[in-house]
């Protein structure tokens, strides 16, 4: 059995806003080819967890590491390359949902 390499970890890694503490100390370790379920209330600050794993958002405080290295020091481009999120609700072209229809590649 060969050993699987550490993909992900989060060190206490928080989120607040500025009356609000939606994530707070939160850490895991994911390895390569493990899966995470995340699940909780409406409300609870799972998207915002992705999004600051997806590097969308900055934690206030902690670390996150992206195999072994701190993804604020990781370019973009290349991060992207590797993790990325997928939005509960796509975003829409204009004001209306017919720019989707007619463009949905935007």
């Amino acid at each position: 059995m060969t050993e699987r390499s550490m993909l992900l970890e989060l060190k206490q890694v928080g989120y607040r806003t500025a009356t609000t503490k939606i994530v707070n100390n939160i850490s895991f370790t994911l390895q390569r080819g493990e899966f995470k379920l995340i699940t909780g209330p409406s409300g609870c600050g799972k998207s915002t967890l992705l999004k600051m794993v997806a590097s969308l958002i900055s934690p206030d405080i902690g670390v996150i590491l992206f195999e072994g290295q701190d993804i604020t020091t990781l370019s973009p481009e290349a991060y992207r390359q590797q993790v990325s999120y997928c939005a509960q609700t796509p975003p829409h072209v204009g004001e209306t949902g017919c720019g989707d229809l007619v463009v949905p590649w935007l």
